[in-house]
């Protein structure tokens, strides 16, 4: 009776544990709209979350009034190991409205300024695909509460680097308190 006892105890502690790996057992989280912190995507087919390492945050989420402009930008990162991997989504100079449809067709580099919305992949600090007039994406804000500093939403983009491979970023959502 005591090995059955203990036989089920480690069934049920096993089953209960967390598989936190790249073999496919991480979900996207659901898309809410109640400021929960959560963000994925889908890279190539693959899920894509964020992942902490270290003291830099996994994601940053921002919605700011600067010079007269709204500027929009998240990024969320797999900082693990050696092989980190960032997906970033920004808007310049837009004010953003619940239920619009923005266009990711901008080269969003780092350094050089735009105005629209733009998004990017990167490896490693090094093989970046950016989205541009022929590889583009579309940003959709569902929620945005001011007063809350809640934004809500769902993107999608294609983008390209330097060698002509595409990347594929699929059923991208996002829920914050920025």
């Amino acid at each position: 009776m005591k090995k059955t006892l203990l036989l089920i105890v480690i069934g049920l502690t096993l089953s209960c544990c967390n598989n936190d790996d790249d073999n496919g057992g991480d979900t996207l989280p659901p898309e809410t709209q109640t400021g929960a912190n959560t963000v994925g995507c889908l890279v190539n087919g693959e899920v894509f979350l964020p992942k902490a390492e270290g003291i830099n945050p996994a994601v940053v989420v921002n919605y700011e009034y600067l010079d007269g402009q709204f500027y929009f930008s998240l990024s969320f990162s797999d900082l693990r190991g050696t092989g980190v991997k960032t997906i970033s989504v920004r808007t310049n100079e837009i004010n953003l409205q619940v239920q619009e449809i923005y266009t990711l067709d901008q080269d969003n580099t780092i350094f050089e300024p735009f105005i629209g919305g733009g998004a990017f992949y990167g490896i490693n600090a090094s093989n970046y695909f950016y989205t541009n007039s022929n590889n583009t994406g579309e940003l959709k804000i569902n929620y945005l509460d001011l007063s809350n500093s809640i934004i809500s939403g769902t993107f999608w983009f294609d983008a390209i680097n330097e060698e002509g491979e595409i990347v594929e970023i699929r059923e991208g959502r996002f829920d914050y308190v920025y």
